[in-house]
């Protein structure tokens, strides 16, 4: 059986730091080859794949096999290093959807509690071809007025002689109920994730130069008038973090096309510090892989 990383809140500085110490005594390759220039470069992917297997709870076995076989065709094209996945059932699914990459295994995927009236889960996981320091994910706390769904996942990862990379993969809650709960309900996931990312910089900052990297399906987004007066994804900026569609227009960034109930949105988003992106792009994976397209993110690191 393939080991799970779990880590509980109480336990997690004190892991990163032991984690992190332990990852010094070994040497885990680089997530990208040098450019010419000398400059180090890795690339991450983060991809919504609609309840895999099957596309819906209580798939049929037809529906699953015909989702496999799409995200086995469109996984080839993320070219990624790490990549998170969200909507993904559980350890062993996210396996399987990245079958194709035979240098790449899961480092951990959350196991969420079924939401009521609900008996399976949409759980996240990060991916990778890179050697984790450590990973482990985390539920949402009970916030002062309301408890998210779900939560993150959180993989630490060491590239080089001082240099790390710590990912976050995350999944906020929808737009299926009412508006003003809904915002407040991510607002409260950004708030705890501001939190955790404090801890971790304390816990992993002395071994070295931090990349961050947040990316998931954010239901929201800062150019979008609906949400204009969110503060989820102002949270993240007033860390210093970069949104990677900055001075895109959102049709080059389109990552759920519309349907009956909601116009077109770019709802999948990477944010980053530590880093220069180079390029940032919707990969067009196919209807049949998932109703969100996949979203790839290039950077140099420092």
């Amino acid at each position: 059986m393939k080991s799970r990383v779990y880590y509980s809140l109480g336990a997690t500085v004190a892991l990163a730091i032991g984690g992190a110490l332990l990852a010094q005594t070994s040497t885990t390759p680089l997530a990208s080859k040098d450019s010419a220039a000398g400059a180090k470069q890795t690339t991450v992917a983060f991809w919504n794949i609609r309840w895999f297997p099957g596309g819906r709870p209580n798939a049929y076995r037809g529906e699953e096999q015909k989702q496999i076989r799409a995200v086995h065709a469109d996984i080839v094209k993320l070219n990624a290093d790490v990549i998170g996945f969200e909507e993904v059932r559980d350890w062993e699914n996210a396996a399987l959807a990245i079958q194709p990459l035979p240098e790449f295994k899961v480092d951990v995927c959350s196991t969420f509690p079924p939401r009521e009236g609900q008996t399976e889960t949409q759980n996240v996981a990060i991916v990778s071809r890179l050697d984790a320091m450590s990973a482990w994910f985390e539920m949402w706390k009970p916030g002062a007025a309301i408890t998210p769904p779900r939560g993150f996942a959180f993989a630490a990862y060491q590239l080089g002689a001082k240099q790390l990379l710590l990912v976050y993969a995350l999944h906020l809650k929808s737009n299926r109920g009412e508006l003003t709960e809904d915002i407040a309900i991510r607002e409260e996931s950004a708030r705890q994730l501001s939190d955790h990312m404090v801890a971790m910089n304390k816990a992993y900052s002395p071994l070295g130069a931090i990349t961050w990297i947040v990316g998931g399906d954010f239901n929201t987004a800062p150019d979008d008038s609906r949400y204009q007066a969110e503060k989820t994804t102002k949270t993240l900026v007033s860390l210093g973090l970069k949104w990677c569609w900055e001075n895109i227009p959102l049709a080059n960034r389109i990552t759920l096309p519309p349907d009956k109930r909601f116009p077109a949105a770019c709802f999948d988003h990477v944010y980053y510090r530590g880093a220069t992106l180079r390029k940032a792009e919707v990969i067009p994976t196919a209807e049949a892989s998932s109703d969100h397209r996949a979203v790839r993110a290039e950077f140099t690191l420092p």
